[in-house]
């Protein structure tokens, strides 16, 4: 097979062609993967952090079915990899069955989507030949790729695809669906950032975190959100110290000034309405306005909305039968105060 040499780099590997979703998962928690990638080194998404990475592999957080996302992905991703062969037909292009393990850092480890070997080739203004990687990807707005530019985090998901089997090279097939369209885009081996930023990211990753079972600091993300509301069961009073004192400080101190800039806002903005009521002139029929304070616009724009009337549901008995319900979380911090 044309993955051969891959297995000859990474001789510890585990063969994943029968594997259930739930084995495979399970495996995956042993080392850090390519979607893993990005989370670790910080670049923020909708994907993750440091933190839900760590909760993933120690099998803390709340485990939850394939997201609608995954699945979307898992359907398309064959007829995404047919479609490239056909637009590319000297290339040949092959799935690789194994989960594989850098040889000297074997907590990293990948899972390709596939391999393409041919001769030279030029894609989207680059040009590739011999053996190479396939990562196939599927984007419902095509938020964070460009004519030549692909998001961070799977920049370092393919990085970290590369740091694992020595390949030089990728080629990232995406489908748009808004605009029903297929991308290719060509990246290259980078060996400075594999080397200065990615490996030491990771292995500090694996080493204090994981291995020490040290919780990594929260960024601030919906998913770390979801992930902590999921696993929060209650229990009995805690004492906690210096360290939650000072985040708590940063809380009040942070939410006084949101409410002060709310305020100050809102003030602002009822000022100005009082200040265009005044010099209005005309009627244009559609209720809206526009207005230039020097290099500031304002626009202004009346119109109606629609909501549910609930209590006329709970009047009628149906509203029960159109709730949906869903766990959530509520956290209050206030200063006590001394007398």
């Amino acid at each position: 097979m044309i993955y051969d040499a891959l297995l000859e780099r990474c001789k510890q590997n585990v063969n994943i062609s029968k594997m259930g979703y739930e084995e495979w998962l399970e495996l995956r928690k042993g080392s850090i993967g390519g979607s893993d990638a990005g989370a670790i080194m910080q670049y923020i998404g909708e994907w993750g952090s440091s933190l839900t990475v760590y909760l993933n592999k120690k099998g803390l957080a709340v485990s939850k079915d394939m997201s609608v996302a995954a699945k979307r992905g898992k359907i398309l991703e064959p007829v995404i990899r047919q479609y490239f062969g056909e637009t590319y037909p000297g290339l040949v292009i092959a799935q690789v069955p194994f989960m594989l393990y850098h040889p000297e850092y074997p907590f990293m480890s990948a899972n390709l989507d596939g391999v393409i070997m041919g001769p030279e080739t030029e894609i989207n203004g680059k040009k590739i030949s011999g053996l190479g990687g396939l990562e196939i990807k599927s984007s419902k707005t095509g938020y964070g790729f460009g004519a030549d530019e692909i998001p961070d985090g799977y920049y370092c998901q393919v990085q970290h695809y590369m740091a694992v089997t020595g390949l030089n090279w990728f080629v990232m097939a995406v489908y748009f669906l808004e605009a029903e369209d297929i991308g290719y885009y060509v990246i290259e081996r980078n060996d400075d950032f594999i080397t200065k930023d990615l490996i030491p990211a990771e292995k500090n990753f694996w080493e204090n975190n994981i291995e020490k079972n040290e919780w990594p600091a929260a960024v601030g993300i919906d998913s770390e959100e979801e992930m902590l509301t999921g696993m929060f069961t209650g229990g009995k009073s805690l004492a906690l110290g210096d360290n939650e004192r000072n985040l708590c400080r940063e809380y009040t101190e942070a939410h006084a000034t949101f409410k002060e800039a709310e305020e100050a806002k809102k003030r602002i903005s009822i000022q100005l309405k009082e200040i265009i009521i005044q010099r209005q002139s005309g009627n244009s029929g559609e209720k809206k306005i526009s207005a230039l304070a020097g290099p500031y616009s304002i626009s202004w724009t009346r119109f109606e909305t629609s909501r549910v009337d609930s209590e006329a549901l709970k009047k009628d008995g149906i509203y029960d039968r159109y709730i949906k319900k869903s766990e959530t979380g509520r956290m209050t911090i206030t200063e006590k105060k001394v007398s």
